[in-house]
């Protein structure tokens, strides 16, 4: 059930992020909106870019933060992203960032 709501979270942060293409009409004429899109025009859910994510690793031993890596990356596809990270535990989640975290078995 988690990774459902991430994989939305992650979806969301997708479409916010700022559409740098260049539809055939103005944003300004409302017409757009009701006409059929053309091969040359992306709507704005459709990105050409990957999206990028800080991505924070943290590692506990019992109730204590033993390690932590910052890192960005940069997804192509989700189900990459979600596969690179089996085994870790989503432990926070903003736009633009995860926090996952990997719990160390106790010797």
């Amino acid at each position: 059930m988690q990774s459902i709501w991430i994989t939305a979270l992650m979806i969301v942060s997708m479409t916010l992020q700022p559409f740098t293409g260049t539809p055939e009409r103005a944003v300004s004429d409302h017409s757009f909106a009701s006409s059929t899109l053309t091969e040359k025009a992306i709507p704005a859910f459709v990105y050409l870019d990957p999206l990028e994510l800080k991505v924070i690793l943290k590692t506990y031993e019992g109730s204590e933060l033993i390690d932590t890596k910052i890192q960005t990356e940069t997804i192509w596809a989700m189900e990459d992203f979600w596969a690179a990270y089996e085994g870790w535990t989503v432990e926070d989640q903003s736009i633009g960032e995860v926090v996952f975290q990997k719990q160390l078995e106790i010797a």
